[in-house]
């Protein structure tokens, strides 16, 4: 299934706007945005609606960032910005008002005409916050791209303007809003700085959607990436790398980013919490799962960089597993694979595990199934005593929540009932109901007759 809806991209040098702009147009607060230049780094991707009708918005790196840096990182925002610029239907050609054309506005526009048909380009003068500044219009016609349209992606002046015209470039039946589909299965791709996140994101798209460099925090913004598998929406979320915020600066971009990457763990319906298989747990692996358990997600252990292992052996996955199920104890219920995100190995097979985690997270077992495990159990095994002198009596279990699941047991008094009898029904719900990769959440209340 591919989106066949119009593809718009945002184009322009550093520091024009362009994020703040995305920001407005799509209606949230999802690119992140700074004065800092080159804060943009891969393709941000979502959905603009107007008028119930919608079109794919990109926002990009500025395309003159090569020349101020020339890094590998620089020279891959610039490959992103042009990837974005072939695959677009339409280009929002954006310059700052304030600042004026510069000589490296004219360079791109030079190289935007070039690339293809000047119909397809948009000339956007942003930061037009005020009548005077909108008076300042008489130098963008030395860009040879036709009249400007004035916005502030600041104060969204001007913005309703541009989306009629973006509207008015495509047919009709191209830009009618979708039709409700299937919710997607939200993917959140979590870990310490890297540790190969956005080449697992990059395994799974099959594609160089994102910018990948041996530098520890390349990624500064979560990104989501919507595709099919298996007839199967999915929006996968690459994020910023978590790590300690003792050495993070206050009110600095990383921060920014960070706390976007726990706000994904937050909206994710899966987490995938990556790791170095060839590098030792340490207590910041620990924390992320720690923040991933507090938001009751479902994971999957990743462990990447398999092919970094030398001297592999028919042992050599047991004697891993063994030393992950050490380190992480309280997650035993989370599936480990193996994975080499650079050469793709096992990289789909994570996407089949979604979805019988997806699955399970979802699972509604009837109050039939539940007496009758009930009565099971409680003859297996009689339930443990905790505090006090009366013995416990369980009366019923009950679901009350999906995703994940929850449920109450109902007891002659919670303090009689043992935190280890609790475990060994949660243990069998798993096992019984195959409940994989998910929290289970158990309360213990007082019986109240009906």
């Amino acid at each position: 299934m591919e989106n066949t809806i119009p593809k718009v991209a945002i184009i322009g040098r550093a520091n024009v706007g362009k994020s703040t702009l995305f920001n407005r147009l799509v209606e949230k607060s999802k690119a992140l945005v700074s004065t800092v230049s080159g804060t943009t780094r891969d393709r941000n991707v979502d959905i603009a609606k107007w008028q119930g009708k919608e079109f794919e918005l990109t926002d990009t790196g500025g395309l003159d960032i090569e020349k101020q840096h020339a890094g590998e990182i620089e020279k891959q925002i610039v490959a992103q910005a042009n990837y974005a610029i072939k695959q677009s239907d339409l280009i929002l050609f954006v310059v700052d008002i304030k600042a004026g054309v510069l000589p490296s506005d004219k360079e791109l526009a030079n190289v935007l005409i070039k690339k293809g048909n000047k119909k397809k380009i948009v000339l956007v003068a942003n930061k037009a916050d005020s009548l005077k500044q909108r008076q300042l219009s008489g130098d963008l016609y030395k860009l040879n791209l036709g009249e400007p349209i004035m916005v502030s992606g600041a104060n969204g002046s001007g913005c309703g303007d541009l989306m009629d015209l973006i509207i008015e470039k495509f047919p009709k039946e191209r830009t009618n809003a979708r039709q409700e589909k299937e919710r997607a299965i939200k993917i959140a791709i979590v870990g310490k700085p890297n540790v190969g996140k956005s080449s697992l994101l990059n395994a799974i798209l099959g594609e160089e959607r994102v910018i990948v460099t041996d530098i520890a925090h390349t990624t500064r913004e979560s990104h989501d990436m919507e595709f099919f598998y298996q007839d199967k929406r999915f929006i996968l979320i690459d994020t910023a790398g978590i790590r300690k915020h003792a050495k993070i600066t206050p009110r600095s971009l990383e921060k920014k980013s960070v706390d976007k990457s726990l706000f994904a763990i937050k909206e994710a319906d899966v987490v995938l919490f990556v790791t170095e298989v060839q590098e030792r747990i340490n207590s910041q692996d620990k924390k992320i799962t720690q923040a991933i358990l507090e938001e009751s997600k479902p994971m999957v252990m990743v462990a990447n960089k398999w092919d970094l292992i030398d001297d592999k052996d028919t042992n050599t996955v047991n004697k891993f597993k063994e030393y992950y199920q050490s380190e992480f104890p309280y997650i035993w219920w989370a599936p480990l694979i193996f994975i080499s995100a650079k050469s793709g190995q096992r990289a789909k097979k994570i996407l089949d595990l979604v979805i019988e985690i997806r699955k399970s997270s979802a699972i509604e077992i009837s109050q039939s199934q539940l007496d009758k495990f009930l009565k099971s159990k409680i003859k297996q095994h009689r339930p443990s005593r905790g505090k006090g002198l009366k013995n416990p009596y369980i009366y019923k279990i009950e679901q009350v929540k999906i995703n994940p699941p929850r449920f109450i047991i109902h007891v002659n008094d919670p303090l009689t009932l043992h935190f280890s009898y609790i475990r060994f029904l949660q243990n069998n719900l798993r096992e019984q109901f195959q409940i994989i990769g998910t929290p289970i959440q158990i309360e213990v209340v007082r019986w109240k007759t009906p």
